[in-house]
């Protein structure tokens, strides 16, 4: 019976012996696959930091390209104000062009002699200007033709 005592703790022990190369075995693999862990890790970070730097100047474009499209939206706004204001003005010169018209097609009767004196006057004048004019423009044409026939000067020796 001592023999299977012996058996028996030296298959205790040697079984022992296995489950603490076994536990080895299964720390240095934890230990490897941790290592491998870490430098994925570290990859990761790398790469993630690298992410960020990206996105941050995206983010500083995006607002660049925010600030940029605000202030040409406010200048649309001031030139949709500025067409409004000159579409009033320019409705408000034609009521006055209207205005002026209408007056003018039909006058004051206190006036309306007046101007048809004023009218026939101012006829008057400019063909009295007019008749001038195609005067002197005759002469001076004249003139000029005889200067054309005149003999043209010698030199005396």
């Amino acid at each position: 019976m001592e023999i299977l005592l012996y058996i028996s703790a030296s298959i205790a022990a040697a079984s022992l012996l296995l489950i603490a190369i076994f536990v080895i075995i299964a720390i240095r693999n934890a230990k490897k696959m941790m290592n491998e862990v870490s430098e994925t890790m570290a990859r990761m970070e790398n790469k993630i930091s690298g992410i960020t730097t990206k996105s941050d100047q995206l983010m500083e474009r995006t607002n660049r390209l925010a600030a940029d499209v605000e202030s040409k939206v406010q200048s649309l706004e001031s030139l949709a104000q500025s067409t409004q204001h000159f579409r009033q003005s320019s409705e408000n010169l034609n009521r006055s062009f209207h205005s002026i018209s209408e007056k003018i097609a039909a006058p004051d009767p206190k006036r309306l002699e007046l101007m048809e004196k004023l009218a026939a006057l101012t006829e008057a004048a400019s063909r009295i200007y007019f008749k001038f004019k195609s005067e002197k423009q005759n002469q001076n044409s004249y003139v000029q033709q005889e200067l054309k026939q005149l003999p043209s000067p010698q030199k005396v020796k």
